[in-house]
């Protein structure tokens, strides 16, 4: 349990420099994406194990009634665990998702994929500062953004 436990702070570490990187390519977007199951897996488990062993423990040292011991379980130590593994497990869904779902900007410039045309014009043709902008006008910068024939 403590070696998983480490061992996922040690990841979660590493993948805080490491997630950054997912944003440029769908191909750097996969190891960062197994190493985040990894974290996942592993806060998840260490969890599991806790939470038996700390039940375990709590019903051997209140079941004998000659000693006159009883134990109870901490609830900070369950929320801080159980939220560490719901917050792994939510970052492993967003980094499979971002794996195979979302489009890059890379994408949508050389035409591999569809975006929203909003996001990539300019901010004043967009805000209605320009009323009398001809359709010319408002036409994206050429090689910004390329239409497919559809």
């Amino acid at each position: 349990m403590f070696g998983l436990f480490l061992t996922s702070a040690c990841l979660t570490f590493v993948l805080m420099f490491l997630m950054p990187l997912s944003v440029f390519s769908r191909w750097a977007t996969l190891p960062i994406a197994i190493l985040t199951f990894l974290n996942a897996l592993f806060v998840t488990v260490a969890s599991i194990i806790a939470t038996v062993m700390t039940i375990i423990f709590r019903n051997v040292i209140s079941g004998v009634s000659e000693l006159n011991i009883t134990a109870s379980i901490g609830a900070s130590f369950f929320a801080f665990m159980w939220i560490a593994s719901a917050f792994a497990i939510f970052s492993w869904l967003i980094q499979t998702g971002l794996c195979c779902c979302c489009a890059s900007r890379r994408d949508v410039r050389k035409g591999r994929k569809r975006g929203s045309e909003k996001a990539y014009q300019d901010g004043a043709m967009t805000s209605g500062a320009d009323d009398d902008a001809t359709p010319a006008d408002s036409q994206p910068k050429r090689g910004w953004f390329r239409r497919r024939a559809s």
